[in-house]
Order: C-alpha cells, then sequence, then structure tokens
C-alpha cells in the first residue's frame, strides 16, 4: 500500500502548530532514515523537530493518520511521525512506537548499511525509555476499547534484539501464565 502525504492532510489540523509545509502526494513510502542526532526519538530529546528529513517536523500527524502511517509499512515515515508525537506531546505510546519502527527500519535495512547497526542500537533505548520513563504506559487494541501496558512488549523488545535491561526490569510469569515485565 502506498503512503502518500495526502493521508497526512490531517496532520496540521488539530492543535495549535504551525501548518504544514510539505507537498501533496510526495510519497512517504522513499524515505530513508539518517538519524540526525545521537538521540533523535529518545525522550526528552526533541532534535527530530529540526531534523529536514522529517515530513512533519512543521506539523502533527493527527489521531487517526498516525495509524494509518503506521499501518501503511512505511517505516521511516512512521518513525518520523512518532518521533515528532514523543517531541511535542512526551507519552509511552508515542516513546514505544518509535521503538518498534527502529527495529522495524533495522529489519527491513531502510537505513544505510553503516547505520543499521546504530538504528538497533537507537531501537532498544528506545524500548528502554518506555521502561525508565513511562512505566505506567499503555496502549490499545484497534477497537480503541482494551487497554494493555507496554512495560512487557518494551522489555521483550530489548531482548530480542539482544540488548541488556536496564534498571532492575525482570520478567515474571503471572499466574494466567502470561509474562508481565516487572521492576521490584
Amino acid at each position: 500500500m502506498k503512503t502518500w502525504l495526502v493521508l497526512a492532510a490531517a496532520v496540521g489540523i488539530s492543535g495549535c502548530y504551525e501548518p504544514a509545509s510539505f507537498m501533496y502526494s510526495e510519497s512517504l513510502d522513499d524515505l530513508t532514515l539518517q538519524l540526525h542526532s545521537l538521540n533523535v526519538g529518545i525522550y526528552p530529546d526533541n532534535s527530530v523537530l529540526e531534523d529536514p528529513n522529517n515530513p512533519f517536523r512543521h506539523s502533527t500527524p493527527g489521531v487517526e493518520t498516525k495509524w494509518q502511517i503506521q499501518s501503511s509499512g512505511a517505516h521511516v515515515a512512521a518513525f518520523y511521525s512518532w518521533a515528532t508525537l514523543l517531541a511535542r506531546e512526551p507519552g509511552g505510546e508515542a516513546q514505544f512506537y518509535v521503538g518498534t519502527t527502529l527495529l522495524a527500519v533495522y529489519q527491513n535495512g531502510e537505513a544505510s548499511q553503516e547505520d543499521l547497526p546504530l538504528v538497533k542500537a537507537q531501537a532498544i533505548r528506545a524500548y528502554q525509555s518506555v521502561l525508565d520513563n513511562f512505566p505506567d504506559a499503555v496502549t490499545y487494541d484497534a477497537t480503541g476499547t482494551y487497554a494493555y501496558d507496554l512495560v512487557t512488549p518494551a522489555y521483550k523488545g530489548i531482548t530480542e534484539m539482544g540488548g541488556m535491561v536496564q534498571g532492575g526490569w525482570t520478567l515474571v510469569k503471572l499466574t494466567n501464565g502470561q509474562d508481565r515485565a516487572v521492576k521490584p
């Protein structure tokens, strides 16, 4: 499915941010991730708002638009969308999806070969930031009715990429057999 900036028409509608400065019908699919700074996409850094490669630097993706971009398969565009949301309205959901999109960029080789190890490390740092800064973060299922925590998938994301979880977090098995990340 092609992702076009026309999808982002709702981007500048809500909030008091500057109107979008992109060209309509410009493709979001052809972006290649170039990490603008060492901490881009990691709370509390907001350098993504200065990144000339960020199509959302002068706007903010709307509630529906962020999910359309996330589900489109345009991982780099989704990274910029979530990182922009994180910089403008810090929260655990945005931080979690920064990690998720960076992992997808890494897995799909959507950065230069020499940058891929940095992208992987940045994904691990994004997930760790969920644990460190947003331990009560939740997201909702597609119906918008069921919230689930993000610390457990953030914990698992770190370990699945070969990272070491910091801060005393452990994974425990609940009585119902499900895993849960906890910090004693």
